[in-house]
């Protein structure tokens, strides 16, 4: 969590001589472009099979003193937009329990969330960011409880609806979303879970003879008692999933 407030304060911090921004015109094209990536994002994926390795990270006594609890690989099937997941091994162990604690449908979720036109999210261009070699535009947003689709955990079952606010790093070439960031509010204080924070990353990976925009990696980051909990998920080997389905 510190981590990511962290990063959060740098990209809203102005020390650092940048080109002049856009016009006000071109902000709101800015905006509405990436809204149509953002709403195009599930069309535009292939069907595909890769690896996720999710390490699940505890802080029992929220002193900064971080113990990887379990690591958890399965084998991702995504094709028409659907996910089956395969446990590979737990701990290093084969196992063919269920794992994650994340989908890759999330990241979909999350863009079609903050960019409809119903959440009536509030949008705007910050400031110009370089992002793994790429030049970004940064976009700040804030999305209310009462519009969004946000949830989190009440603990030990269901959950409640929450706002977010944050930052969407938006390739200046491409138009492709290549990182979001959000912070949830509107969490009851009496609610177990606190301080849910998330960020994901996106990135072009080769799959076939063509170059997508696919989930990389993510970042969850929340607090229940004292224990702080921080969730890492990473992608890897992206193929075709006909490469799969030709072998069998």
């Amino acid at each position: 969590m510190t981590r990511f407030l962290a990063a959060l304060a740098l990209i809203a911090s102005a020390a650092i001589a940048q080109p002049n921004p856009p016009d006000e015109p071109t902000q709101k094209k800015i905006i509405e472009d990436a809204r149509a990536k953002a709403l195009n994002y599930a069309k535009e994926l292939p069907d595909f099979i890769c690896r996720q390795v999710t390490r699940r990270n505890e802080d029992p006594k929220g002193t900064n003193q971080w113990k990887t609890a379990e690591t958890i690989n399965e084998q991702l099937t995504f094709i028409k937009g659907k996910e089956e997941y395969s446990t590979i091994t737990v701990n290093g162990k084969k196992s063919d329990r269920a794992g994650g604690v994340m989908k890759s449908t999330d990241f979909i979720d999350y863009l079609t969330w903050i960019f409809d036109p119903k959440a009536k999210t509030e949008l705007s261009w910050s400031q110009w960011d370089a992002l793994r070699g790429h030049r970004v535009h940064v976009i700040g947003f804030r999305l209310t409880k009462e519009n969004s689709k946000f949830t989190v955990s009440k603990g030990k079952g269901g959950t409640i609806p929450v706002g977010m606010f944050g930052v969407i790093s938006v390739d200046s070439e491409s138009g492709a979303i290549l990182k979001l960031g959000l912070i949830a509010t509107d969490i009851p204080a009496t609610n177990p879970v606190q301080g849910v924070a998330i960020e994901v990353n996106y990135e072009f990976a080769k799959i076939g003879d063509h170059y997508y925009v696919v989930p990389l990696k993510a970042d969850l980051h929340s607090k229940e008692g004292k224990m702080l909990i921080w969730n890492e998920v990473e992608f890897h080997d992206f193929r075709p999933a006909a490469a799969q389905t030709a072998s069998k």
